[in-house]
């Protein structure tokens, strides 16, 4: 039997003696108080040092509940449960399992350029939230911000070390969504598919239909990695899942994710081309001259739809009709918030209105020309446009850090995935590179990269460059030696 080193025994026993004396004086607080609360303490710092030591665990199991998180909504204070409550419990015991790794961290993961860049885009969050025109609300998001971040970027750097570890992330993943998915297509299946009904079928797993859809093409990438590299019996089980995560993708009824199906092949290519910097230079000169021919002498106000006919439609075929007609009333009632927003920037261009105060500033610059039906905004939704929003709420330099975050990971996944020579890998990072490049492209019509089924893979999708991105380097610099 092996012998037990003397400095183990006096960190057992103070261990021992230390929980001893929190439950001593838990029970103590607990009878004086007449209350039974105390007590709580000790089972929780159990919990918590269970926890500590099987967060990995933890992180599988936020991913596997992640599609049936349920929005809540007490009183003012609204909350995703259960995956927000397991967001600041994970960013705690992110927080505890960085002082014990301390000693052993590698530098080189959290001076990356992307990791320095995550740094500079929350310190400015907090200076515009001090300058907001509502202060509280925008701590509150800088909050809220802090633990969509550290959980899945700064954290993953933590405690994953290889492609088999990412893969179990995403295998249970996949199990939720497939179950998430069927659920919605039976109950769509009972209205026939109706566009009408499009909503009314996710609930209560998902907010809307957009929601929804954007889970899906964020996921389908790592789906994709999965099948291509598991074993050759389960292929063809895959391959229907596959065709049953596309049927969703299209049933969800949402543009902007069934054109990203598409897209996302050209990108695909475009990394294996290593065209990645040429087409993000296209696409910004492309954005820059699209908006400034629409804003040069008003031009934009030639575009105001006729108010009589902007209308919900029933049908998605007449939907993507009307859009092309700027019929549509969701389209409209976009350009009557990002007109809103223009107007918005020239006001505060620098600081911008302060982190998620958008809704309660807009209105004061909405242009009436592009009203809708639905410009009362009794959703109290924002401003369907994430670059937009946060040129608006953080200024044209929350904007250059939000683009140079949009960009950074895609160059640096390019370069990464043609260095690395295991095919695991370099599927990890391709699928990685997938998956942040379309939600880099539907957030252009959509504000959820704060929704809780968007973030977190999201952010997670950086990680995992970075990591492959630093690996890469030290095998360079290991060769050269």
């Amino acid at each position: 039997m092996p012998k037990v080193k003397a400095i183990d025994q006096l960190q057992d026993t103070t261990l021992f003696w230390a929980f001893a004396g929190l439950t001593i004086v838990s029970s103590l607080a607990a009878v004086l108080l007449y209350e039974p609360f105390p007590l709580a303490v000790p089972v929780l710092v159990l919990a918590a040092l269970f926890a500590l030591n099987s967060v990995r665990q933890l992180y599988y199991v936020f991913f596997l509940l992640l599609p049936f998180s349920i929005e809540f909504q007490i009183g003012s204070f609204g909350t995703d449960l259960p995956s927000e409550p397991m967001m600041v419990g994970l960013m705690g015991l992110g927080l505890l399992l960085l002082v014990k790794k301390l000693p052993s961290l590698d530098a080189r993961l959290y001076t990356h350029p992307i990791a320095i860049l995550v740094v500079i885009h929350l310190t400015w969050i907090g200076l515009t939230a001090l300058t907001s025109t509502y202060p509280i609300v925008s701590l509150k998001y800088l909050l809220a911000k802090f633990w969509y971040v550290y959980p899945f970027f700064f954290m993953p750097l933590l405690l994953f070390r290889e492609e088999l570890q990412y893969r179990r992330i995403f295998q249970f993943l996949t199990v939720s969504m497939f179950v998430a998915i069927i659920y919605v297509l039976v109950r769509h299946a009972g209205s026939g598919f109706s566009f009408a009904q499009s909503n009314k079928v996710l609930r209560p797993i998902f907010r809307n239909h957009v929601n929804y859809a954007l889970m899906l093409i964020a996921f389908l990438p790592y789906y994709w990695h999965l099948l291509r590299t598991s074993l050759r019996k389960y292929r063809v089980i895959g391959w229907g899942l596959l065709a049953l995560l596309l049927l969703a993708i299209y049933f969800s009824y949402t543009r902007a994710a069934q054109m990203s199906v598409v897209l996302v092949v050209v990108y695909y290519w475009v990394v294996r081309l290593r065209q990645t910097v040429l087409c993000v230079g296209l696409a910004l000169a492309m954005m820059i001259g699209l908006s400034a021919f629409l804003t040069y002498d008003a031009k934009y106000l030639e575009y105001a739809p006729n108010y009589e006919n902007t209308i919900a439609h029933k049908k998605f075929d007449n939907l993507v009709e009307a859009t092309a007609k700027m019929e549509d009333i969701s389209t409209v009632e976009r350009f009557y918030r990002w007109v809103a927003g223009g107007y918005m920037i020239q006001e505060k261009p620098l600081m911008g209105f302060g982190p998620a105060t958008f809704y309660n500033n807009y209105t004061a610059y909405t242009v009436t020309s592009y009203m809708t039906y639905v410009s009362d905004n009794p959703e109290k939704s924002g401003i369907h446009n994430n670059y937009l929003m946060v040129a608006v709420e953080q200024g044209l330099v929350g904007l250059l850090i939000m683009l140079a975050m949009a960009i950074l990971p895609l160059v640096y996944a390019e370069r990464t995935y043609h260095l690395l020579t295991d095919v695991y890998e370099k599927g990890l990072v391709m699928a990685a590179a997938m998956s942040y490049f379309v939600i880099d492209v539907t957030i252009l019509i959509n504000d959820m990269l704060e929704a809780d089924k968007v973030g977190p893979i999201y952010f997670l999708s950086a990680a995992i460059i970075v990591w492959y991105s630093v690996q890469v380097r030290r095998g360079e610099r290991d060769s050269a030696q």
